[in-house]
């Protein structure tokens, strides 16, 4: 029951912070205008590609070892990786004073305090603390927002700029509040250098190999901003960007209903009443629910999307409908990678996730020389490349299983 309870919550506060961002859109799309909203994601690029070099997974090893060694020298790391945030964030503060650039200064201090808070939530959920960790990721939410709101009214410039400085207050405020929280709870404890010394390795060995893994990510979910905001200009890139954000709100839906549904097909799996076969059988169905987002979507008049971002959004709906297509093809991707989680098999999972990210690369360098309205055709094709590749992987990974019982 208690496994029920806490996964309702953490559902909750997961719909909730991305809901509140989704109906800012209105707002921030009538202040900032088309172009405005592309300089905006360009930027937001930026900050997610600083945050995977800054924070180097401190989250995803802070969980690692809570799990493996416990929570009793669980601040030596957090303090290390801390540290080491500081250090490089650092080079990063050094770098933009030299450059004299003011937005980028602010995008480097964001991605610190970003990774400062990742890490408290990682601790949070560690602890089974669901509660706590959903009052803090929805306090960040609504504190970006209000910022983002007063700054935007009391300012009638430079409103990107704004926008941005309104993440990093949000960041350091919530940040601070719960790392003084999680300091006056936790047990201080004095450590050695060479203590220290093995901490700042084992952040570093587990770091270092998930750049590639959050870079693969960050490749086919962000890069195609960086070449359309260079390649086009600022106007094609808010209709890109805006059309991906509305389509976003899908994967949400689909990421929170796999999570809810995990651990029963996992439980099945073991039982042996789900097979590999109903799950290619399963995933082979839902592609007969792939086009519906896209179908609906393109029903719907553009006038009401307009009506909710304003008239300068003019064409985000053809947009919108692709995305929502390449979106909703996670479907029958995660029916497959599901059962590789299962068994393990991640070395297996890392090369779909490698080739995957090739099979976009190729796509996007063709797409991007010829107009912007095909860049999006790069997600569909990476998104449709890879199942082949899993269909097989799987089958192999099943054969295996066999011959190991």
């Amino acid at each position: 029951m208690s496994l029920v309870k806490d996964s309702s919550i953490y559902l909750i506060g997961e719909l909730s912070s991305k809901c509140i961002p989704f109906l800012l859109l209105p707002y921030l799309s009538r202040k900032l205008g088309v172009e405005g909203f592309g300089e905006l994601s360009y930027y937001q690029t930026l900050l997610a590609l600083f945050v995977i070099f800054i924070g180097l997974s401190q989250d995803g090893a802070v969980a690692r070892y809570f799990y493996v060694y416990g929570k009793r020298s669980l601040n030596i790391v957090v303090n290390t990786g801390y540290a080491y945030t500081f250090c490089i964030g650092g080079i990063g503060v050094l770098f933009c004073w030299l450059m004299h650039s003011e937005i980028m200064f602010y995008l480097v201090l964001s991605a610190i305090f970003q990774v400062f808070l990742s890490v408290q939530l990682s601790i949070r959920q560690c602890q089974k603390q669901a509660i706590p960790y959903t009052l803090i990721q929805i306090s960040s939410t609504i504190t970006n927002a209000l910022l983002t709101i007063l700054m935007l009214e009391i300012y009638g410039t430079e409103l990107v700029e704004k926008r941005i400085l309104s993440i990093l207050i949000s960041n350091i405020l919530v940040a601070l509040l719960a790392y003084f929280i999680y300091r006056k709870g936790s047990h201080n404890k004095s450590f050695t250098f060479s203590q220290y010394k093995a901490a700042f390795l084992y952040i570093i060995a587990f770091g270092l190999p998930m750049i590639f893994h959050h870079g693969s990510f960050f490749i086919k979910g962000q890069l195609d901003r960086v070449f359309i905001f260079h390649r086009f200009n600022e106007s094609d890139l808010g209709l890109y960007a805006m059309g991906a954000q509305i389509a976003s709100i899908l994967s949400v839906f689909i990421l929170a209903i796999n999570k809810a549904l995990v651990p029963y097909l996992f439980e099945n799996i073991k039982k042996g009443t789900v097979t590999l076969s109903k799950l290619h059988r399963w995933a082979l169905y839902s592609f007969l629910i792939v086009p519906i987002p896209s179908l609906i979507a393109q029903i719907i008049p553009e006038e009401w999307l307009l009506f909710f971002l304003g008239e300068h959004f003019l064409g985000v709906k053809y947009y919108t409908v692709i995305f929502l297509f390449s979106t909703a093809l996670t479907i029958p991707y995660l029916f497959l990678v599901n059962y590789l989680f299962y068994y393990g098999r991640t070395k297996e999972i890392s090369f779909c996730s490698i080739l995957s990210t090739i099979i976009y690369l190729s796509s996007l360098g063709g797409l991007i020389f010829t107009d912007v309205i095909y860049v999006p055709y790069a997600s569909i094709l990476g998104a449709l490349g890879i199942l082949p590749v899993l269909y097989i992987i799987t089958k192999r990974a099943e054969k295996n299983e066999r011959a190991t019982y």
